[in-house]
């Protein structure tokens, strides 16, 4: 990146006369032209180098005449500023000879004379010496671009010559020379290295350069101060001689310096600021003995704290420390050969019995698929004997309804064959409950469930037959793998050893999915609509039970997931299959049936609205008694002479069908803390009673036999819903009930029947109709029945 300096070589000087010498001496002195736009510091001493040159160059060609006259240069050397334009402003070189160079040296002399070099020395000689002795001629820098005619520039760095002023090779080495020899002049590194050379003589140069001198400058070099103050001051001051910027430059920084050791001085000799110490004015309150003693007691009373909490932390340390010697002692215990047999072998089992399952599923779905298709084909049967029987008998009665006796009727032999098997059916039932003891019982109230004898004995065969195919269906497995309690029993070890992996593989949620096939096929002969067996009776049940809330262990834990595993096999087992059963089987007419499933909802199912089977539980159960409102109540109404005579067909009839109608809604009730008192009210209050129920009482003569209506309906509604009512109103359902009542009592007193008014009053206190029973109580004199009551 750097050039390399020339080095300074010693060339032989001739022999020169004491006025040349005398003029070196005082070379210095002799006023040069300058330059304009110079370039400071870098011109100058070029200017001086050259200046070297040409005394080389007079000192050479002194040997032939000592004393040549001379005169000052025009211009500068090496400046081809000035020298470039001739006389004609253009730039011109003398083609030289073809056998010779004729050099010629322009020296300054004290009378401005020039001196020519002799003419009689040949120039093929010279040209020799110069090759082979190059030390003993010295050809000034000038000369290497001057023609030796003209003086002119030979050449230029931003101009090429033509083709016929190219100087010939003599030429070439001549000026070569010269350049090598002013080089070797000066004792410094030249900082000018902005002129260019042409493209002949760089590619004939290069082979003399080194390889510093060949290496191409990035970046300037470093300056120095002086330097950079220079470079500024000669920018400004271009026509300024050399020394004078240099006294400029020494004096501008010659006042830099002392300026900077001026503001020393005054830093120093400046005192330093002293700020004045203000002593604080406060008063500090007296100290007593008593505060001492306080201000120790809070001490004290704080270490203690701090003492009573490391102490509990102490004892904290010592139970993990004791927890974990526990862990570690039962981890050393159960060494990992024992741990891996068990889980290996757990794993086998599970696989196994999962493989069991699958073998086993399609013949236990089988068989609770042909014992559904029983129990429903049963219950298709007594439904539709039901129906057509009370269709049949309706359309009889309506047929003949101007002669009144049924038994007169005409009628086909198929209609009285079948009039006389209900007739039979009723009397037998009245027998057994006048066997029983059931006085009070109503025609209607009991459900005509009987089947013919062939008929009862083919749906009994039937059952038994399908409980016989499934005796044998785990017959050829294992007892660990069918037996529930052998089953638990591996998961209630796994529980023992290894808790913290049973409760990670969420045993408690799979335990419901594998034991749902083995406990479908204990349900399969299982009917709580008919059948009295609890599932507290069942093995299942209390195998799970026992699972669930051992007391040996688990006994103190909260929300302990295997708590819920009897819950969800429920859930997901036993409701699914009561589901089948109240959309397909279950009579709400029979008063068994209904409350069988009642004692079996409220006992095992959950009233959760977010669990799916509980809720399509309820859903079932609302659309079976909406159907059977729409299917099975029946109350026709027949003219007032009809109706007259008690025993009459049309009479007995409809007292029959009213009285199924009022079984049907206490069966409806029933369900209340089941299901929503709403949904409730809708069927029992608004499909019930005041469509049906309610025109029969309003058609019937006001007697006993009414009152009797009136109480039982207000027997079957349930207490709770008048929890709460104020303002003496009741429900807004019940307000035509309990106008008719109050009716009723008017309509009584006109037959002086004080004890049925009593009766009546009484119901309407029972529904929180306070207004009325008030009312008509205090219009006939009962107001300490009303109190009492």
């Amino acid at each position: 990146m750097f050039r390399k300096p020339n080095r300074n070589v010693r060339v032989r000087r001739a022999v020169s006369s004491e006025e040349e010498v005398e003029e070196e001496r005082n070379y210095g002195r002799v006023e040069r032209p300058k330059r304009a736009g110079g370039r400071g510091l870098t011109c100058g001493t070029r200017k001086r180098r050259e200046a070297a040159a040409e005394d080389s160059d007079e000192e050479d060609a002194g040997g032939a005449d000592p004393d040549p006259p001379r005169t000052a240069a025009p211009h500068s050397a090496l400046s081809f500023t000035e020298e470039k334009e001739g006389n004609d402003g253009s730039f011109k070189i003398r083609k030289p000879t073809v056998s010779a160079v004729v050099f010629t040296a322009q020296k300054k002399t004290e009378d401005g004379g020039e001196r020519k070099k002799p003419p009689d020395k040949e120039e093929d000689g010279s040209s020799e010496s110069e090759d082979n002795e190059p030390e003993d001629v010295e050809v000034s820098e000038k000369e290497e671009y001057s023609s030796p005619a003209s003086g002119s520039p030979m050449s230029s760095p931003s101009h090429h010559p033509a083709a016929d002023d190219i100087p010939d090779g003599r030429q070439i080495r001549a000026a070569r020379t010269q350049r090598r020899l002013a080089r070797t002049q000066g004792d410094y590194i030249s900082l000018d290295v902005s002129h260019e050379r042409s493209d002949s003589s760089q590619s004939e140069g290069d082979s003399e350069l080194d390889d510093h001198e060949k290496r191409i400058k990035f970046a300037p070099g470093v300056k120095t101060i002086k330097e950079r103050m220079a470079e500024e001051m000669s920018s400004s001051s271009g026509a300024a001689s050399d020394d004078e910027e240099i006294d400029n430059i020494q004096n501008k920084w010659e006042g830099q310096q002392m300026r900077k050791a001026i503001r020393c001085l005054q830093t120093v000799d400046s005192p330093p600021r002293v700020k004045k110490y203000v002593e604080p004015k406060f008063s500090t309150p007296p100290v007593t003995v008593e505060d001492i003693r306080k201000r120790l007691a809070a001490r004290i009373a704080s270490i203690e704290e701090v003492h009573r909490a490391h102490v509990l932390e102490s004892e904290k340390y010592t139970r993990d420390l004791e927890d974990a010697k526990n862990t570690l002692g039962k981890l050393e215990t159960s060494s990992g050969e024992k741990s891996y047999k068990f889980f290996k072998e757990m794993k086998v089992f599970v696989e196994n019995f999962v493989d069991c399952l699958n073998e086993k599923i399609q013949e236990i779905s089988q068989s609770e698929a042909e014992m559904s298709q029983i129990l429903e084909g049963h219950s298709k049967d007594l439904l539709k004997r039901r129906q057509e029987e009370l269709q049949l008998e309706s359309n009889t009665i309506q047929k003949f309804a101007g002669t009144g006796d049924v038994n007169a009727m005409e009628a086909d032999e198929e209609t009285k064959r079948r009039l006389q098997d209900v007739e039979l059916r009723r009397r037998r039932r009245r027998q057994k409950r006048d066997d029983s003891g059931q006085k009070d019982h109503r025609e209607g109230m009991s459900s005509d469930d009987e089947l013919p004898p062939e008929q009862e004995r083919e749906y009994k065969q039937n059952r038994e037959d399908v409980l016989f195919l499934c005796k044998p269906l785990f017959e050829d497995v294992h007892e660990d793998f069918c037996q529930i309690k052998n089953i638990l029993g591996k998961f209630h070890e796994w529980r023992e050893r290894f808790p913290e992996t049973y409760h990670n593989a969420y045993i408690s949620l799979c335990i419901p999915k594998l034991l749902r096939p083995l406990v479908r096929a204990q349900l399969i002969g299982w009917n709580p609509l008919e059948d009295s067996t609890q599932l507290e009776q069942m093995s299942w049940y209390r195998d799970l039970d026992d699972f669930c809330f051992s007391k040996t262990d688990h006994e103190n834990m909260e929300d302990d997931p295997d708590h819920k595993v009897l819950t969800a096999v429920i859930e997901k087992t036993v409701i699914p299959k009561v589901i089948g059963l109240v959309e397909n089987v279950w009579d709400p007419m029979s008063s068994v049936q209904t409350g069988r499933l009642v004692h079996f909802c409220k006992t095992h199912v959950l009233g959760d609205e977010k669990n799916a089977s509980v809720q399509g539980l309820v859903t079932c159960l609302v659309s079976r008694l909406k159907k059977s409102i729409e299917d099975d109540v029946f109350i026709p109404l027949y003219p007032k002479r009809l109706l007259e005579d008690r025993s009459s067909a049309h009479s007995t009839f409809q007292e029959r069908q009213f009285w199924s109608a009022v079984k049907l809604f206490g069966n409806i009730l029933l369900w209340d803390g089941f299901l929503q008192e709403e949904i409730l009210q809708e069927l029992s209050l608004d499909k019930m009673l005041n469509r049906y129920l309610i025109l029969v009482l309003l058609n019937s003569e006001p007697d006993s036999e009414l009152v009797n209506k009136c109480h039982k309906i207000v027997e079957c509604l349930p207490q709770s819903w008048f929890r709460g009512l104020g303002s003496g109103a009741t429900l807004t359902r019940l307000g035509n009930f309990s106008k008719h009542l109050a009716n009723c009592v008017h309509a009584l007193h006109k037959l002086n029947d004080r004890k049925g008014m009593e009766v009546l009053v009484s119901l309407l206190i029972k529904i929180k109709a306070q207004n009325l029973a008030e009312e008509v109580a205090a219009q006939y004199g009962m107001e300490g029945h009303v109190i009492t009551a």
